[in-house]
Order: structure tokens, then C-alpha cells, then sequence
């Protein structure tokens, strides 16, 4: 019964449905497994990606109207539309996450000052808590005090000064937490894009949309065809320089920040920051490597959002700096005479 359930094809010949009454009705039941040479093989419906695949198709149509409506060619269409949305959509969420990352900074001083503030602290109490057990040896009760250590004094400290922390930027509203809300947007950005220019180049296989003639005449210069890898590998070597120098520039801004091994002297031990950066070189790798076969629509969009990417920190490194970095940065660049040092400098 099985067997004669999993390759069940109904269909009512023209002479039957003139009996029935059915018109051209035809009825077809689908769903159940079939079975092939090696055995049983079972399709199945994916409900859940469905609707984003649905939504991401849609986007792709969109993007095609958008681009008969411009009547610009696609060499010069991707680029324009890129940075359009992500001057929309990522610029204000970077200028908003950049004031609260100053506003955290202008804290930072407050904050590291009471790490041996509170180490004193805890260490004076200690002290006299041992002192009022030699004193009174009978009658002394043991507390937790006077059994600090020094590696628990530094892990107690470290602890309250990251709970005052907390409370800090909470009460001035720049929460740690809000600066993942630009790559929770960003990265789901970029790869909806990539779907999109993929499903219009034809190089996908999840996607029942026809290629889109124009890309194939529509390029430029030694790329003819959109539709298809560069055949002399150069948009995937520009697409790996601008990649690169704009993961550098954000090194280079984290060894100002001091958040890396090579920001801090005498600092062996590597950092989170540094396993970020060995795994951002290494996925730039993979990307160019993906990159010689993916068709040239997509990488000129690789190539027009690091360009974005990029012009984007130089601007923000350049007007809105990070602890005094564009004055190391940018060797023309001097402070306001209205500007405020970190530390002032007493003469006698």
C-alpha cells in the first residue's frame, strides 16, 4: 500500500472529464515520496526560508524596475544604488554609534581611575579587620574580609569597577549593546544584496527567476557580460585591496584605541581584538578566492560597499576621532585652541 501510495499520479483522461463534468480539471497529488534506481527519495518543503526567499525575490524585481526607471547602465547602476542605501540605511546608525562610542570614551578616564581606588579600599579594609582579630583573638569573629588576598582583591575590584561601569553608561544612555545594532543591520544587508544581484545573474540554483538580458551587454570596459567571473581576475584583486585597507584602517584605529596587542607597550598577551583582526584577513581571503567565480554584478557590488566601508571611517576617523586619534592619524591635524587636554600639565 505504500508502495502504491508513494508513486500515486492521478490524472482524469479528456473522455472522463467529459463524463464527470470536470472540464479541464486534472488532479495530481504531490507530496508523497518517489522512489528512483537507489531507493525512496523524499522532497521536502522548507516553510521557513520560503517567506525570506519570497521577500528577497521580490526585492530583486524592485531593484530591476529601479533600474529600467533610472535608465542607467548596471555598471553604473550598482554602485549608485549601493551607496544610496547605505547612506540611508548604515551611515546614520554609524554617526549615532560613533557619539555613543565618544560619549563612552569621555567616560573612560572616570572609570579607570577607580580600579586602585577601590583596590585601596579593599585593601585598607582587610588590613583592619586583621588588626581587630590580633587584638581580640577570643571573642574575634572570622569574616570574609580579613581573608582577602591579593588576587581576590584585584577580581573583586574588577568587578565593581565593570558594575559602576554599566551603571555609567546606562545612566548617560550608551550602552555597550547598542553598538551591535549597526553589524545586526549591516551583515544581513549585505547578504540580502548578494541574493538579489545573484538571483538576477542567474547563479542560483534556489531561484526559478530568468537571467536578466540587460546584465550580459550592459558592462563595462573589459567586463562585457555582468552575468558572468571577470576573465582576467581584476575586479577580485581591487575588491581584495579595498577590503584590506579598510580592515587595516579599523586596526589601525583599534591600536589608537589601544584595544590590541601592538596599541599596547609591553603587552605580549593578544587580545580579542587581535583574533578579530587574524579572522577578518582571513575571511578577506576567502571572499577574493569566492570572488574569481562569482559572476561580476556581485563583486562590483563587493567592491562598491568596502569603497562605502571605507570612505565611511576615513570621515568618521577624520570628524568625529576616537580619543584624540586623528592628531596620530592625520599629521596636519591640530587641536582646537578651545580643546580641553586629558591631562594638564602644572608649571611652577
Amino acid at each position: 500500500m505504500s508502495l502504491f501510495l508513494s508513486s500515486l499520479r492521478t490524472e482524469v483522461s479528456s473522455s472522463g472529464r467529459k463524463k464527470l463534468g470536470l472540464g479541464s480539471f486534472s488532479v495530481k497529488i504531490t507530496g508523497f515520496p518517489k522512489r528512483n534506481g537507489l531507493g525512496i527519495v523524499y522532497s521536502k518543503r522548507d516553510y521557513f526560508l520560503e517567506p525570506v526567499l519570497n521577500v528577497l525575490h521580490q526585492g530583486a524585481d524592485v531593484l530591476q524596475t529601479i533600474h529600467i526607471e533610472s535608465g542607467l547602465p548596471w555598471w553604473a547602476f550598482i554602485p549608485m544604488a549601493t551607496f544610496c542605501m547605505r547612506s540611508v540605511i548604515t551611515l546614520p546608525i554609524a554617526i549615532i554609534q560613533r557619539r555613543g562610542i565618544q560619549k563612552q570614551n569621555s567616560f573612560r578616564p572616570i572609570i579607570n581611575s577607580m580600579s586602585p581606588i577601590l583596590k585601596a579600599k579593599l585593601a585598607s579594609s582587610a588590613q583592619q579587620a586583621q588588626l581587630k582579630r590580633s587584638l581580640d583573638p577570643i571573642t574575634h569573629i572570622k569574616t570574609e574580609t580579613e581573608q582577602l588576598t591579593a588576587d581576590k582583591i584585584v577580581a573583586i575590584a574588577a568587578k565593581e569597577k565593570w558594575k559602576r561601569q554599566r551603571k555609567i553608561f546606562k545612566e548617560n544612555g550608551c550602552q555597550t549593546w547598542k553598538f551591535m545594532i549597526l553589524p545586526a543591520i549591516q551583515i544581513p544587508l549585505w547578504v540580502s544584496m548578494s541574493y538579489m544581484f545573484r538571483t538576477l545573474t542567474g547563479w542560483n540554483s534556489m531561484s526559478t527567476k530568468p537571467l536578466d538580458i540587460s546584465l550580459t551587454t550592459e558592462g563595462l570596459g573589459w567586463v562585457t557580460d555582468l552575468s558572468l567571473p571577470d576573465p582576467y581576475m581584476t575586479l577580485p584583486i581591487i575588491l581584495g585591496v579595498v577590503a584590506l585597507s579598510n580592515a587595516e584602517w579599523n586596526f589601525r584605529t583599534a591600536d589608537l584605541m589601544k584595544l590590541t596587542t601592538r596599541g599596547m607597550k609591553n603587552s605580549l598577551r593578544p587580545t580579542a581584538f587581535d583574533v578579530v583582526i587574524t579572522v577578518a584577513r582571513a575571511s578577506i581571503i576567502f571572499l577574493m578566492a569566492m570572488a574569481t567565480q562569482a559572476p561580476a554584478a556581485i563583486v562590483l557590488y563587493w567592491v562598491s560597499s568596502n569603497s562605502f566601508s571605507l570612505c565611511q571611517n576615513y570621515f568618521l576617523d577624520r570628524f568625529l576621532p576616537l580619543r584624540y586619534s586623528p592628531y596620530n592619524r592625520f599629521p596636519g591635524s591640530k587641536a582646537k585652541l578651545s580643546s580641553t587636554p586629558l591631562v594638564k600639565l602644572e608649571t611652577r
